[in-house]
C-alpha cells in the first residue's frame, strides 16, 4: 500500500428487520462496482459519535428510526477508486442497527430500496464489501 494513499471512512448500517435486511439497489452501470445492491453508509462526523452520525442519516435520507446496537461487527477494508477517480484505502465501519419504524423512502440515485430476507441473499447482485460481510455474519457461505 503506498503512503500517499488517501484513507477514507464509512459507517456502514447492517439494519435487520425480523430475518430481513435492508439493501438499496442502485442504477446499473454505477461506479464503483459492478454489482448493484448495497447497504446504507455515511461519512463520519467529527463533532459526532458514529452511532449518532448513522442514526441522524437514515433518518435524513431514509425516514427511518433505527436503534444502534453495542454489539460489534468487526471492521473491513477495500482499496478501490472513490467516484473522484482516485484510488483510496476505504475503512468500513460496520454498526449493526435494529429497525425501530417510519417506511424507507427511495433517496435520489437509488433504483429502489428493499428488506431482502436473509436467505435470499444469493439471488441479489451485491457489492464485494457486502458479500463479504454477510459471509463474516453467516449470512452467506
Amino acid at each position: 500500500m503506498s503512503d500517499n494513499l488517501l484513507t477514507k471512512e464509512l459507517i456502514i448500517a447492517v439494519i435487520e428487520k425480523d430475518d430481513t435486511v435492508l439493501m438499496r439497489k442502485k442504477p446499473a452501470g454505477s461506479p464503483p462496482y459492478e454489482e448493484t445492491w448495497y447497504l446504507f453508509g455515511c461519512e463520519p462526523i467529527a463533532e459526532q459519535d458514529n452511532p449518532t452520525t448513522l442514526k441522524n442519516y437514515l433518518k435524513t435520507e431514509l425516514d427511518i428510526d433505527v436503534d444502534v446496537s453495542n454489539e460489534l461487527i468487526p471492521s473491513d477494508f477495500e482499496i478501490k477508486q472513490d467516484h473522484d477517480g482516485i484510488e483510496k484505502n476505504f475503512i468500513y465501519i460496520n454498526l449493526h442497527c435494529k429497525y425501530l419504524g417510519g417506511e424507507p423512502k427511495t433517496p435520489k440515485g437509488v433504483e429502489r430500496v428493499e428488506w431482502i430476507p436473509k436467505d435470499k441473499l444469493t439471488e441479489y447482485d451485491i457489492v464485494p464489501p457486502s458479500t463479504k460481510l454477510f459471509k463474516t455474519l453467516r449470512w452467506l457461505q
